[in-house]
């Protein structure tokens, strides 16, 4: 007798209603918190005070920045200097393209200048600065350390080095240091003679 393979039907009957129910509070809560829904909140007063201050920021970064003649760097130095000293008083973290505008350009400006020998100590020291500042914001914890490593390793050149060993060679050192024969000799001796078939 051949059994039969009956398959089950899974879920729920036809015409049956889900026992699934959502309050219409949850409903709610999850509209308000969802990333999806519009229209968002109004900003509080708090974050229109922080967005007004962050535009003056800006705009005072930049008018620094048109004051910078980009064929002198003693003039490039003061600028930067004017925008540490405008972050210092406005409350505003230093960042690399921030620094650049003070400076009058961007960062594809600032690249091209670092290679320039004459621009050398002014690139080093800006680059400095901000390396600085992005580490202590990392090590205070206002920074996720995941992003820092990014930001350190796209604007500090921060790379993940490995050391190649030789083994071979130091071996090799090794045991000729101690009046042994080296690995080469030692094959020479092997196949006979100067190391060449016949």
């Amino acid at each position: 007798m051949a059994e039969e393979v009956v398959k089950k039907k899974t879920g729920r009957p036809k015409g049956r209603k889900s026992s699934y129910t959502v309050s219409e509070k949850a409903l709610t809560a999850m509209r308000n918190n969802s990333p999806m829904t519009y229209p968002k909140p109004a900003e509080t007063e708090e974050e229109k005070d922080y967005n007004a201050r962050q535009i003056a920021h800006i705009t005072k970064v930049y008018e620094i920045g048109t004051m910078a003649d980009r064929s002198d760097p003693v003039s490039l130095r003061s600028c930067f200097l004017a925008y540490l000293e405008l972050c210092q008083r406005d409350g505003f973290k230093v960042s690399n393209l921030s620094a650049y505008a003070s400076m009058g350009m961007t960062k594809d400006i600032f690249a091209h200048l670092k290679k320039k020998p004459e621009y050398k100590e002014l690139t080093e020291f800006v680059q400095t600065v901000c390396s600085m500042s992005r580490e202590n914001l990392i090590s205070d914890g206002k920074i996720n350390p995941v992003i820092g490593i990014f930001w350190q390793r796209n604007y500090d050149g921060l790379r993940n080095d490995t050391e190649q060993v030789q083994a071979i060679n130091e071996q090799e050192d090794e045991y000729a240091q101690f009046g042994g024969n080296s690995y080469k000799d030692r094959y020479r001796n092997l196949i006979g003679g100067n190391g060449n078939k016949e």
